[in-house]
């Protein structure tokens, strides 16, 4: 009966497994970018689905919360994208990559055009979770 018991518990633990793996990005992450008006923080917040859909948002007290559009979350690695109204500009889309390093998440942003002010077009960096 013992060993009957070990076995029930050992299989849900293996069939939990891929569905934490992708939650690992699950919760609020924050960030901060150097421009040259000094430092811009972000805070992600990320939810995802069983099936690894990511969906979440961007925020930032200027620019406030902003959705996110195709996001996808494969064990630690993820992709998102956000598409900010820029003005008189027009929208600016961006597209980020990442991969989940227990309480950092390493991304990269890739603006599709010109970035706004002449800022680099590809950009790394690394958020934390938040506690």
């Amino acid at each position: 009966m013992r060993v009957r018991n070990l076995f029930v518990v050992a299989a849900f633990a293996l069939l939990a497994l891929p569905g934490a793996a992708q939650t690992g990005a699950a919760g609020k992450w924050s960030a901060s970018v150097d421009t040259p008006q000094g430092p811009f923080a972000l805070v992600f917040e990320f939810l995802v689905d069983a099936a690894g859909k990511l969906t979440g948002s961007l925020q930032n007290e200027f620019i406030g919360s902003i959705p996110i559009k195709d996001g996808v979350i494969k064990g630690n690695e993820l992709s998102f994208k956000l598409t900010i109204d820029g003005g008189p500009n027009g929208a600016m889309n961006i597209s980020y990559t990442g991969t989940v390093k227990g309480d950092d998440l390493e991304l990269k942003s890739k603006f599709e055009g010109a970035p706004p002010g002449g800022g680099p077009a590809e950009q790394s960096l690394v958020a934390h979770r938040a506690k």
